[in-house]
């Protein structure tokens, strides 16, 4: 990219307005010694002006660091989120989906990774998280549904209101099954979600009668 820019537009210089002044420092340099540390605090900049400007072998180092990143954050919830949005971030708005593939293996083989980490971040998110994202969250429950679960009751008894996120998560042929199984807590969730009637549209109340007989 850079030959391209200085040789064939004979440019003398390239704009790097959006990233930070340390962060254009050290990619420059970078460039030059083919050496780059990469560092959580300043993760995201680095690894998108490496996919924006096509350098192979930063955004490779910016995976691996990455990868290792997300293996050492076993059970500390505030590293696991750091992780995830880093990942949801890269997927959304840059496109590319090798973070969040990463967390999503990652994660997934933690030991109550539903409880550690996917209860609380759907506790905190859950009127606002995007579809794609909260299907990674199931992703990662691998199977430990009842967390999920819980959070959907939580939300129901506090605000309530048929969501997409609700939506989502009654759609989901794993989560009902796992409902079906909850005898006394599956009660309470019907009744909570029978109290949404009137919210519901033609759609929710197909999918409601669907979930009724199957639980």
């Amino acid at each position: 990219v850079f030959t391209y820019l200085f040789s064939d537009f004979r440019q003398g210089t390239v704009e790097l307005k959006e990233f930070s002044k340390d962060v254009a420092v050290m990619f420059l340099e970078s460039l030059y010694s083919g050496v780059v540390a990469v560092e959580k605090s300043f993760f995201r900049e680095l690894y998108k002006i490496s996919r924006v400007y096509k350098v192979k072998w930063m955004s490779e180092k910016c995976t691996a660091a990455f990868t290792q990143f997300c293996e050492s954050s076993s059970h500390d919830y505030t590293d696991m989120v750091f992780l995830f949005n880093e990942a949801v971030f890269s997927e959304v708005t840059l496109k590319y989906e090798e973070l969040m593939k990463i967390v999503v293996e990652t994660f997934s083989r933690f030991e109550n990774v539903s409880e550690i980490f996917v209860e609380q971040y759907l506790n905190q998110n859950f009127t606002s998280i995007k579809p794609g994202t909260l299907n990674h969250l199931l992703e990662i429950s691998n199977g430990h549904f009842v967390p999920v679960l819980r959070s959907l009751r939580e939300y129901l008894k506090i605000k309530g209101g048929i969501t997409d996120t609700v939506r989502i998560i009654l759609s989901s042929a794993e989560v009902i099954q796992c409902l079906a199984d909850q005898g006394e807590f599956c009660d309470e969730l019907l009744e909570l979600l029978l109290l949404q009637f009137d919210q519901m549209n033609p759609e929710d109340i197909k999918l409601m009668t669907g979930l009724f007989k199957r639980s």
